[in-house]
């Protein structure tokens, strides 16, 4: 079974939708089956790729019945990730999906999705509605994204009390994988006053070390409808994301290790 991981943030405008397709990509770069799932409504995902011209049918579809998930799920020409848009979009559909996110109906396709691939990784809605509620409820991981402002990091404590009653609540298996700062200007005075708070003023490990630098090419990326890693111009900002997927694997072999140990301590090695 893979993993389910959804990329949050209470906030808009802090790269959560460049974040879940470039972690996605780099993910498949290090040789994992990955679903990049988009379920947010906006569809940014779904805007951000060009798997509309695949199909217009997506996840709103699969859980209506319409269609299978090889009719909606495709693998990238590299063959290690594949996408899932949002699909249709209307009024009706959007309650309709706030109505299965609270009958459990996308927990239960998501395990399904699961058996497919490695990591599961969702695009989910803004803030802390039933649909992202429902997605962390299903999900064994989740990361926050939060730019390096003050308005932005403000946010932070309330999602991450949303997180906490989750794990509390209905999902003591969430963990917690940490935050990435995006859009960084390491250049800029006001933001690396706030850097330095940050690792000051929260717990170590909350925030990933690896950040994600500002940068153009990543606008050029979201209109050719790429990962920033499939262009030319793109491989300084790609390796960001490339060290934020391998700091990732890390951590989940640290925490591995450590239950494994927990487990085994006193059973030995046979």
């Amino acid at each position: 079974m893979g993993k389910i991981v959804t990329i949050a943030s209470q906030k808009g405008g802090t790269a959560k939708t460049t974040t879940a397709l470039n972690l996605s990509y780099s993910l498949s770069c290090l040789g994992d089956r990955v679903l990049l799932l988009d379920a947010d409504p906006q569809g940014g995902m779904t805007i951000a790729t060009t798997i509309k011209g695949k199909t217009p049918a997506g996840l709103i579809d699969y859980l209506a019945g319409r269609c299978q998930l090889k009719e909606v799920a495709f693998y990238t020409k590299e063959k290690k990730m594949a996408i899932m848009g949002i699909g249709t979009v209307d009024p009706d559909s959007v309650r309709q999906l706030e109505d299965w996110a609270r009958k459990a109906v996308i927990a239960k396709a998501l395990k399904r999705f699961s058996k497919h691939f490695d990591y599961i990784v969702i695009d989910a809605p803004t803030g802390f509605g039933s649909v992202p509620v429902a997605l962390l409820e299903a999900s064994q991981g989740v990361i926050l994204t939060s730019q390096c402002q003050s308005l932005s990091l403000k946010s932070l404590p309330k999602m991450l009390g949303v997180i906490d009653w989750v794990q509390k609540s209905s999902n003591p298996d969430l963990s917690l994988e940490g935050i990435v700062l995006t859009m960084r200007h390491p250049d800029n005075e006001t933001e690396n006053e706030m850097f330095q708070e940050i690792h000051s003023g929260f717990p170590a490990g909350l925030f990933f070390s690896e950040y994600i630098v500002s940068d153009p090419v990543f606008e050029l990326a979201s209109l050719r409808s790429v990962p920033v890693g499939m262009l030319s111009a793109g491989k300084v900002a790609a390796h960001n994301y490339h060290q934020l997927a391998t700091e990732y694997k890390e951590r989940e072999l640290l925490r591995s290790l450590s239950k494994g140990a927990d487990d085994g301590a006193d059973s030995g090695l046979f």
